[in-house]
């Protein structure tokens, strides 16, 4: 059994020897005595069992069952009516987890594999949480692009990466939890389409929700606007009532603390400049 720790969590894999997870996720594996939380058994089977207990969420890409507190999942791609995975619970820490043998060239994909072992349920025992963003390293901290798929937040972090020296930790997503105190952009192993991803954990200055317009113009979003767009763009289980309830006192918690932007601009070095002005009221010159 390997063992990995994403955040505070600590769990164990087993599976067949010669499997091979994803480049991404081996930043994740540690080799250390701290105990192992929860232990996920990989299988590759010709044939999914059935899902246990009562259906409570079925979508195209995935149907969710619990039965006693525990809880199972199918997961399919939009589109194709056979699934390729399940995802069973046996107790509250151990998992078994299948996936049929015809999908094995799929294993090597973040999401793919990530969704054998529902991780974001893990997180959140543990005050976490994973928003859909972009990373970027700016001195000290970070801020996070956020919005809906393509509406430019790579395009935006590359502007600063070659006009500002700055750097990409995640081009997708991150986890956010609090340490101490401070908000922390901690590391997650899918990376989307953008294949930058670092396990690296830096201080959060602000979150920046991305718009498209010709011209550069934005402003700081009030307070349930803020946690209205952080909503939107974080991994929940809406199926779930206590998830959803914790989901959104840790956001409101968030929006409380840090700075929240509405930014629409253009893919040009001005646009850099623009929100560099709009983010002076919390960095100094010296530190942007």
């Amino acid at each position: 059994m390997k063992k990995y720790k994403i955040g505070d969590f600590v769990f164990g894999i087993q599976m067949e020897n010669d499997l091979e997870v994803p480049e991404n996720f081996k930043q994740f594996e540690i080799d250390s005595e701290e105990p192992v939380q929860v232990e996920y058994r990989l299988k590759i089977v010709d044939k999914l069992p059935k899902l246990r207990g009562d259906c409570v969420s079925k979508r195209q890409d995935l149907v969710v069952c619990k039965e006693e507190g525990l809880e199972s999942r199918r997961m399919n791609f939009v589109g194709m009516a056979e699934a390729y995975g399940v995802y069973q619970e046996v107790s509250q820490n151990q998992v078994f987890s299948y996936l049929r043998a015809d999908f094995l060239k799929m294993l090597k994909a973040d999401t793919v594999f990530l969704s054998l072992f529902a991780l974001e349920k893990r997180m959140l025992k543990h005050e976490a949480m994973i928003l859909h963003c972009s990373v970027l390293k700016i001195k000290d901290g970070v801020l996070l692009l956020s919005g809906p798929s393509g509406i430019g937040k790579s395009t935006h972090a590359d502007l600063w990466v070659k006009h500002r020296g700055a750097r990409v930790i995640n081009g997708d997503r991150t986890l956010i939890q609090k340490i101490d105190g401070t908000w922390m952009s901690r590391g997650w192993p899918i990376c989307g389409s953008s294949e930058i991803c670092h396990n690296e954990e830096y201080p959060m200055k602000a979150v920046i929700f991305m718009g498209q317009a010709s011209e550069n113009r934005g402003s700081r979003l009030p307070y349930f606007g803020a946690v209205k767009e952080l909503i939107s763009q974080i991994t929940a289980n809406g199926w779930d009532q206590k998830f959803v309830e914790k989901i959104w006192t840790m956001v409101e918690d968030f929006a409380a603390e840090i700075p929240v932007y509405g930014y629409s601009c253009n893919m040009e070095e001005a646009a850099v400049d623009e929100l560099e002005k709009l983010l002076s009221e919390i960095w100094s010159e010296k530190e942007l």
